[in-house]
């Protein structure tokens, strides 16, 4: 199962998600599978049997879950709850990841809009009476790409401007390419790839000559990674 689902819908170990959504390991493993204190936020598609693997969606999902917890203080269970009401109710596997829905935030209660819908639907706690609502995860839509059934199938992790403003780098992970790995836009190469070439060779324009890349891709490498890097 773990071949069919890299080859099709990209797959991570639980230190290689959590690196790349900087997020602490435990948490997102505890979202995933649970621990003694609380269930898991929703099941894996991956056995834990054949060990701690998610997919490219189950990441997606944990960084709209980071996204509503560090910005929102979303309680657990309300995402839990929310998340449970949109699969068995509207049949929304994937919420916080579809272009057709967004997601709204009344108090500390979550509602999603569907497609087609004028009014918001109620996902999760109770009534907060006359609050004025908002949009909770519209920054962190806005770094995905969508295909054209409007499910993420990218997400842009990191974006380096050059100095002159005249060009922008992008670092992706789309589950398709390079196994999932963050790569450097334009250039085939895994971020990690020129990151540790410009380590080795002493400066990021050797690099950038080695892997006849322009610098600028390397430079943007190694921002990103190091900024991942202070994040672990």
């Amino acid at each position: 199962m773990i071949d069919t689902v890299r080859n099709s819908s990209g797959l991570y170990t639980i230190a290689e998600a959590a690196r790349y959504a900087k997020m602490p390991q435990p948490t997102l493993s505890c979202w995933l599978y649970g621990n003694k204190v609380r269930p898991a936020l929703r099941g894996a598609t991956i056995p834990k049997e054949e060990g701690k693997f998610i997919t490219f969606m189950e990441f997606v999902e944990a960084l709209a879950v980071r996204s509503l917890r560090a910005n929102y203080a979303v309680p657990l269970q309300r995402i839990r709850e929310a998340l449970d009401e949109a699969k068995k109710k509207f049949g929304v596997d994937y919420p916080f990841a579809n272009k057709k829905h967004k997601t709204f935030l009344i108090g500390k209660d979550l509602h999603i809009l569907l497609q087609g819908n004028e009014n918001l639907v109620q996902l999760c706690g109770k009534e907060k009476g006359q609050q004025s609502f908002k949009p909770c995860l519209e920054q962190f839509m806005n770094d995905l790409t969508f295909d054209e059934k409007d499910v993420a199938v990218a997400y842009t992790a990191y974006r380096y401007v050059t100095p002159q403003a005249q060009r922008q780098v992008s670092i992706t992970l789309k589950p398709t390419y390079c196994f999932g790995n963050p790569t450097v836009e334009g250039t085939g190469y895994r971020a990690e790839t020129l990151w540790r070439a410009a380590l080795a060779e002493g400066s990021e324009q050797k690099a950038a000559e080695y892997y006849e890349v322009d610098t600028d891709s390397v430079v943007a490498a190694c921002r990103y990674c190091e900024e991942i890097e202070m994040a672990a």
